[in-house]
């Protein structure tokens, strides 16, 4: 891990939602997995996306969860879908993300183990150069937070990512 991938900053946070989302059950607790489907932003097939428990047998689809009631900058009253990103939750049931830990004063998570490869990858990295990439000011790479990067941290979060995959 002495340089960062070529495509660290061409990565985007959406682009983990497009694997399965390991959460939280909100039923027994245990691992579960929102399985996206084909989702894609202006296209949200409700149907498709879905959360399911092997544990407890809990299983839901986003079209069966009721939609948020959210005022518009007119105060008029919407019902509207809210996709949540950045935070440590799936972005659609809004379930506590699985894989999650606490470092210092902070929450360190990952939507998938592929999102935690990339922060391993991108933590790990000794050296991270653009190598003539253009600036992609909302790349991920671009947009971890300085405690992330910080050349302090990254013996304890790499140990803490290597804890989350055998979570």
């Amino acid at each position: 891990m002495d340089a960062i991938t070529k495509n660290s900053y061409q990565k985007f946070l959406f682009d983990f939602i497009r694997f399965d989302i390991l959460v939280s059950c909100p039923a027994c607790s245990k691992k579960a997995v929102v399985k996206p489907g084909n989702f894609e932003f202006g296209n949200l097939e409700e149907s498709d996306i879905k959360v399911i428990c092997s544990h407890c047998g809990y299983n839901k689809k986003l079209s069966d969860q009721a939609a948020a009631d959210v005022h518009t900058p007119h105060k008029k009253a919407d019902t509207t879908r809210q996709i949540v990103l950045g935070d440590a939750i799936d972005p659609f049931f809004h379930l506590p993300l699985w894989l999650q830990t606490d470092f210092e004063k902070y929450t360190f998570w990952a939507y998938n183990v592929e999102h935690l490869d990339f922060l391993q990858d991108h933590i790990g990295a000794k050296l991270r150069e653009r190598n003539g990439q253009a600036i992609y000011n909302r790349s991920l790479g671009s947009r971890l937070p300085k405690w992330m990067t910080s050349k302090q941290n990254r013996a304890v979060l790499l140990k803490k990512i290597e804890a989350l995959k055998d979570k």
